[in-house]
């Protein structure tokens, strides 16, 4: 029996518009009537989760979310955030100086901001991108998980751009590292080879590469969020599509992949559902679960 169902945000819950869909949602309240509690589990933190969680009513009804792949636990209902682990700043220093060396754009990421680091050469292109599709002066040049530029303000308000990772100099959530695919493809096997031994690695989309602590997933989240609940894990199901939901998939009782997934996701998952664009959530709530 499914008494929690667990959802990755991005490429899974949310729509290419960060949208969860009209008939997602309202498959996600009706099987909250029924007893069935959510969890959002994501690479973002709770400044970008909660809006969502209070749309689909997580303050009424009760639910959790997992933040930055783990790092924390909030019970919505009765606003209670758990910290369990961070990146320490010598650690923060140590990613960046290796990713330094592939121009790329690097991103630490922390409660409600992010510290930036953006090649000059980087820099150009995203001056050429932002004229091209005419977005205002105030723009940020921030990437997104999906886009080479993206608004992030909403969630992370406080954005400081750095020229040295010296200029960090307090613990951080993750780090994540951001290109055009193709590039990320390359950078990606390098980094797996070199750093695998003392952190997390792992792709989230085909852009955007996120560097955790070792020891700390989702899945790991997930835990203290049954200890917290007296849910198991075996009577959770799970959806996602990125390499940060892989070990949540394995761990539940029934772990989904999006068709969107990656290959390597899909063929870990007990199945896989239409995608994220076609309401592949309540697409497989109507398949596993009698409402």
């Amino acid at each position: 029996m499914v008494k929690m169902i667990v959802m990755d945000m991005d490429g899974t819950l949310l729509n290419s518009h960060n949208q969860i869909t009209k008939k997602t949602k309202e498959i996600l309240l009706e099987v909250q009537k029924k007893g069935i509690q959510l969890v959002l589990a994501s690479g973002r933190s709770y400044m970008k989760l909660l809006p969502y969680a209070k749309e689909l009513q997580m303050d009424i009804y009760g639910g959790y979310l997992v933040e930055v792949n783990g790092t924390a636990v909030y019970d919505v209902k009765n606003n209670q955030r758990e910290v369990l682990a961070q990146m320490q700043v010598e650690q923060i220093h140590e990613i960046y100086a290796y990713f330094m060396q592939y121009h790329v754009e690097i991103i630490g990421q922390f409660d409600d901001g992010m510290y930036d680091y953006i090649p000059k050469d980087m820099m150009e292109e995203k001056k050429a991108y932002r004229k091209q599709h005419q977005l205002p002066q105030d723009y940020p040049w921030s990437a997104g998980a999906f886009h080479f530029i993206f608004d992030n303000r909403n969630g992370y308000p406080n954005l400081v751009y750095v020229h040295d990772y010296k200029e960090i100099t307090h613990s951080i959530n993750k780090v994540s590292v951001t290109y055009h695919p193709k590039q990320m493809e390359e950078i990606t096997y390098y980094a797996k080879r070199d750093l695998s031994d003392r952190y997390w690695v792992g792709l989230t989309s085909p852009r955007w590469l996120e560097i955790m602590i070792p020891n700390v997933t989702k899945a790991t989240g997930l835990e203290r969020v049954a200890q917290k609940s007296g849910i198991s894990l075996q009577d959770m199901m799970a959806f996602g599509d990125g390499e940060n939901d892989i070990e949540m998939l394995k761990e539940v009782g029934f772990g989904i992949a999006m068709e969107n997934a990656f290959a390597h996701v899909k063929e870990i998952a007990d199945d896989v559902t239409s995608s994220n664009e076609e309401d592949g959530i309540a697409v497989a709530i109507k398949k596993y679960i009698d409402l």
